[in-house]
């Protein structure tokens, strides 16, 4: 018979990725509410350059999702970061 071990449960801690993330992702998400909202003034200036205004467009659905993608992530790192705070408590 193998007696099963018991090992103590990992202390919950960022990576070293995560903790660079944490600690960066706050800055990125605010360059790139910047960069859509510069997108979004340069289509209004555009508006009857049809391929300008077509390469803008693209350029601002790529950066949505770009954001949206970087905001789920930053609601991950905060859960995790409030996690490894109440797991110190």
């Amino acid at each position: 018979c193998h007696e099963p071990t018991s090992e103590a449960p990992k202390s919950l801690k960022f990576s070293f990725k995560e903790q660079r993330e944490f600690e960066t992702i706050d800055d990125e998400l605010a360059k790139l509410e910047a960069k859509l909202r510069d997108i979004a003034k340069q289509e209004q200036e555009f508006s009857s350059d049809y391929v300008r205004l077509q390469t803008l467009m693209d350029e601002h659905q790529k950066l949505e999702a770009e954001l949206e993608e970087k905001t789920e992530r930053w609601v991950y790192l905060n859960e995790l970061a409030e996690k490894i705070k109440a797991s110190k408590n």
